[in-house]
C-alpha cells in the first residue's frame, strides 16, 4: 500500500465517521450536507483496502472525483 493510498483511505474513514456525527448548534444545512456526503461515500466505497476500485463507478480507479468531493463536504473545516 502506498503512502498516498494510506492517506486517502484514512481521509475516507474520517469522512465516513464525520458524515453521521452531529453536535449541538449544528445547522440544518451542515447536517444536510453531511448526510448527502455520507450517501456519496457509501455509494462510491473502495472495493478493498489494498488495490481499490470504485464500487459506484464500474470499478474505475478509487478514489473517484465523487469521493474526493464528499470527503471535503463531510469535513467541518470546509462547511
Amino acid at each position: 500500500m502506498t503512502d498516498n493510498l494510506h492517506e486517502q483511505l484514512a481521509a475516507y474513514d474520517r469522512a465516513v465517521a464525520l458524515s453521521s456525527e452531529t453536535y449541538s448548534g449544528m445547522t440544518s444545512d451542515e447536517r444536510t450536507v453531511r448526510s448527502i456526503a455520507g450517501g456519496h461515500l457509501a455509494e462510491h466505497a473502495p472495493s478493498n483496502r489494498t488495490n481499490p476500485t470504485c464500487m459506484g463507478c464500474n470499478r474505475a480507479p478509487w478514489p473517484c472525483d465523487m469521493v474526493l468531493g464528499a470527503i471535503k463536504y463531510a469535513d467541518p473545516r470546509y462547511n
